[in-house]
């Protein structure tokens, strides 16, 4: 369990990216996706030649756990303005607006340098992106307690 909402958001964010990775990982080695989203995301800093070298894939991984740990700092507020009930729920709504903002608009308007127009891929990241929300939102239950558990009365009581 983990005390700061901050530390809790940016690790299930980041675990959650990490989960979301690996089917587009499998889907890209068995042929039935072009692109991997390390790929993408090192194309928005350097060419698109070099992403698929050691340093582009290293790079590619910082670019998505970073991401990931910025989003899950969404999914935590987003669960403490609106309550935990529902929880899957608001996970799924976070993965479909990072696909829509991000695999949507934001790609398309040279965020990065590759942009995927496969339909397969576009699908695909849909529902990987569904895993991330529900991972995130899952992992913020069960790692960060409810502000009025007996966890954080104690640490309200040492500052």
């Amino acid at each position: 369990m983990l005390k700061d909402r901050i530390l809790a958001g940016t690790m299930a964010g980041m675990t959650a990216s990490f989960l979301k990775t690996i089917p587009n990982i499998i889907l890209w080695r068995m042929g039935v996706v072009e692109h991997m989203y390390l790929f993408i995301a090192s194309s928005a800093l350097i060419s698109p030649e070099d992403v698929t070298k050691v340093w582009g894939l290293i790079l590619g991984v910082v670019v998505d756990i970073i991401t990931g740990g910025t989003l899950g700092l969404l999914i935590i507020y987003l669960l403490t303005f609106t309550g935990r009930d529902y929880w899957w729920y608001k996970g799924l709504i976070v993965g479909n607006i990072v696909w829509l903002f991000g695999l949507g608009l934001a790609i398309n308007f040279g965020a990065a340098r590759i942009v995927p127009v496969d339909p397969i891929f576009r699908l695909t990241s849909l529902i990987e992106h569904q895993i991330f929300g529900l991972v995130g939102a899952y992992l913020i239950i069960k790692w960060y307690p409810e502000p009025s558990s007996q966890l954080h009365r104690e640490e309200q009581n040492t500052n």
